[in-house]
């Protein structure tokens, strides 16, 4: 599944669920005089291409009485829905409150992801994530319903265990850097399931080829054949859905899957 069809889903169901939040139905006949008809609405919403321009989703939006930063960041994220490579800026998480990465990891039956610093948002103790919260620049009564969002990630990603994998792959520093004995003990009984996987590098066997920055490859419907790659830094999210990328990342931690040792082995 390409990143361009998983991206129009992405928008198709935020459609939808502005659509819901204003209690209007999918055969509403303002809605579908927007977009041309209501077989389009349909398609737009299940993620199937079809022909509108982002003037016409933003209106569609605009109609359902989705916040303004919702609405811009619908019609930005529609110009990219053919694309191979684009970009999310952070601001526009922010802005917006819709974050496209959370959305394919709630899809994914495949998730490969690499950690050079902290031990990954799905893995995490409520101790682990509140030290993590106070170090940031988010304001202390907005730790709360972080904290809450990412335990209930965390129950969706528990519900749907037995049906996708997950591997998790961390530098030896991730261990160091608060990582305390009750999140050691969370990661390795996670590791004990038979679709997760939690391995680190040692660092007196690196350094490692190419295993530099954090990145996640993410597979859809056959966790054999990945599709998309996903890097993020401070300025924004980027994905790529292009063939040479999505295998040379895939290449890079199976490689790195294959240096690294069991979470049981690891000695302070």
């Amino acid at each position: 599944m390409s990143t361009a069809s998983e991206l129009r889903r992405q928008v198709g169901r935020e459609l939808a669920a502005q659509r819901e939040l204003a209690g209007i139905k999918v055969t509403d006949k303002e809605a579908a005089a927007i977009v041309g008809s209501t077989r389009t609405l349909k398609r737009i919403e299940a993620g199937i291409k079809v022909r509108v321009t982002f003037v016409v989703i933003g209106r569609l939006a605009e109609y359902y009485g989705a916040p303004r930063q919702t609405r811009f960041e619908l019609e930005r994220i529609w110009r990219f829905v053919d694309d191979e490579i684009w970009a999310q800026p952070s601001h526009a998480v922010e802005n917006s409150g819709w974050d496209v990465y959370l959305e394919f990891e709630r899809l994914s039956v495949g998730l490969d992801k690499f950690e050079t610093m902290h031990v990954p948002g799905l893995a995490q103790t409520r101790a682990y994530m509140q030290r993590r919260f106070e170090r940031g620049d988010i304001a202390r009564e907005g730790h709360r319903e972080l904290i809450e969002d990412r335990l209930a990630r965390q129950d969706d990603f528990m519900n749907r265990l037995e049906s996708t994998r997950r591997r998790f792959l961390l530098y030896e520093g991730v261990l160091h850097g608060g990582c305390d004995q009750e999140q050691l003990e969370k990661m390795i009984e996670l590791d004990e399931h038979p679709n997760v996987t939690i391995k680190y590098l040692p660092l007196a066997d690196g350094p490692y080829l190419k295993l530099d920055v954090p990145f996640s490859v993410l597979s859809f419907r056959n966790i054999e054949e990945p599709s998309i790659v996903y890097l993020e830094s401070p300025y924004e999210h980027r994905f790529y859905e292009n063939s040479d990328a999505v295998g040379t990342y895939h290449r890079i931690f199976e490689g790195g899957l294959r240096q690294a040792k069991s979470l049981k082995e690891f000695n302070r």
